[in-house]
């Protein structure tokens, strides 16, 4: 099974959200899902604070925490 990665981005402070393709979007809203890291990253670039997780994290609340104590 090849991974599959999300983008998560800082909406306000201390409020992460899925990139979605709606617009506008809402919580209920599905998130987009990259085949590659590189493309994910690549999406995720035009948001300021964001963090890429794969799919099948269990928590990426967790890796979000991780990433912001190294330093975005």
């Amino acid at each position: 099974m090849s991974k599959k990665y999300l983008v998560m981005f800082e909406a306000d402070d201390d409020e992460w959200l899925y990139a979605s393709a709606e617009n506008p979007f809402t919580y209920q809203s599905k998130p987009l899902i990259f085949e590659s890291e590189a493309q994910a990253n690549s999406h995720a670039s035009k948001y300021s604070t964001y963090v890429v997780v794969e799919q099948s994290e269990v928590n990426p609340r967790k890796s979000i925490r991780n990433t912001i104590m190294k330093g975005i």
